[in-house]
């Protein structure tokens, strides 16, 4: 019985690992989109700057 107890304590703690480690992931994947997008429309100023500048 103790040993069937133990194995479910630790299915269960391996499943609420596996919940934060995904939930982290998410969190991380979410955030890399937010920098990627805001590196994207800041490069895009930065060459309008640049072309105007130029062209000026």
């Amino acid at each position: 019985m103790r040993r069937a107890q133990a194995a479910v304590e630790y299915l269960f703690m391996l499943a609420a690992a596996l919940v934060i480690a995904l939930m982290v992931i998410r969190i991380l994947m979410r955030l890399s989109k937010s920098i990627s997008e805001q590196n994207e429309r800041t490069s895009r100023e930065i060459i309008k700057e640049l072309n105007q500048t130029l062209n000026s």
